[in-house]
């Protein structure tokens, strides 16, 4: 897989447990990808199954604020 660098000036901090920092310092040797990349995929992911998610809150429904977002704005047409 071919990464390519990309500007990033966002930053965020997570504090993690012993273990859990461990586990990706593991991973990192195991892949040979670094632990940041590996948690950025790993966030992404979950922020992606959050989204789409029909169970974890049923306040937020994405497909409700894309079509109401599409029928707003073809309306003004």
């Amino acid at each position: 897989m071919n990464l390519r660098k990309q500007k990033r000036d966002n930053r965020y901090n997570v504090n993690l447990t012993d273990d859990e920092s461990q586990l990706f310092e593991i991973v990192a040797k195991l892949t040979g990808v670094t632990p940041g990349v590996i948690l950025r995929q790993l966030l992404m992911k979950q922020a992606l199954a959050t989204l789409i998610a029909e169970d974890i809150q049923e306040e937020f429904n994405l497909e409700h604020y894309l079509r109401k977002g599409a029928a707003d704005h073809l309306s003004r047409s």
